[in-house]
């Protein structure tokens, strides 16, 4: 049996203030970071053989914090990477919508063939994440794993696990910062879903004000 937990990176400045972020960065805030350090807590009893992340700096950083006291690897797998959102990255929608209000009209009327400017379309991404995941569940079959990614990835990941089409507005709909997830993977690649976008580690928490 494998075990794959899931979790999305902390809050960060750019969630914050509203802009798309996609392969560029930004810092985790306080807020981000604490809700990192409860999600260790949570998973202090939980022994695992390794931590897969994006490469992304939001995901590696909340990886290093959420991994606390634990003896484990951080493997960085490029495939986890959020979608790539070219020239919009850095903006907010309000800015886009101002500047580049015809494509992106075109891109949300379609975003599975049309590609956001110099970077990639929802099918493009979709298929990324989901060879990324059958790479990883292969790789690290029977063991325990904790996935740390970001919004879409795991949108993606949901999609292929649940066997639904991604829809249009599908980056409105995604897990929450440092939420928590689990899956249980058989020797069939039958995946059983044991609890998804679980929140309890943050509630009544400062991270929720």
């Amino acid at each position: 049996m494998t075990k794959v937990y899931f979790t999305r990176h902390g809050e960060t400045v750019w969630n914050k203030q509203g802009r798309f972020q996609g392969h560029k960065d930004s810092d985790l805030t306080d807020k981000g970071i604490e809700a990192a350090e409860l999600l260790a807590y949570r998973i202090e009893d939980i022994e695992l053989d390794y931590i897969i992340s994006s490469p992304l700096m939001r995901a590696y950083k909340t990886a290093q914090i959420v991994r606390g006291n634990k003896d484990v690897e951080i493997i960085k797998h490029d495939g986890l990477k959020e979608i790539n959102l070219g020239d919009f990255e850095g903006m907010s929608y309000a800015e886009i919508k101002n500047k580049h209000g015809d494509l992106l009209a075109k891109i949300e009327k379609d975003p599975f063939n049309n590609p956001y400017p110099n970077g990639e379309n929802l099918r493009e991404f979709y298929e990324r994440v989901v060879k990324a995941f059958k790479e990883i569940l292969d790789k690290y079959r029977n063991k325990t794993i904790l996935i740390v990614a970001h919004g879409g990835t795991i949108k993606c990941i949901e999609a292929y696990m649940r066997n639904f089409e991604l829809s249009k507005d599908w980056i409105g709909n995604v897990v929450k910062n440092c939420s928590l997830s689990l899956i249980e993977v058989d020797e069939n690649d039958r995946i059983k879903e044991v609890f998804y976008n679980d929140t309890r580690h943050l509630e009544g928490s400062a991270v929720n004000l």
